[in-house]
């Protein structure tokens, strides 16, 4: 099966989640993880691009974790 399309996040939200990580501020984020909706606190521990899409490192309790960012639902700073 083929990955879908990526699509862009808007600059701002981008720039939050770049300060999340320079700041290691600890922040909930609720994201769709292979069709499955989930909600986890934690750390983004780097925010990059690889293969024409663009990722978070999220560092929770239950472990590490790579979450494309059009599939980040929500983040709020803890």
């Amino acid at each position: 099966m083929a990955e879908e399309r990526y699509e862009p996040v808007s600059c701002d939200y981008h720039d939050q989640l770049e300060a999340a990580a320079m700041h290691k501020n600890e922040v909930e984020l609720e994201f769709d993880l292979n069709g499955v909706t989930q909600k986890e606190r934690g750390r983004i521990s780097d925010v990059y691009t690889a293969n024409g899409a663009e990722f978070v490192k999220f560092e929770a309790d239950s472990g590490e974790v790579e979450i494309r960012l059009d599939h980040i639902i929500s983040m709020k700073e803890e």
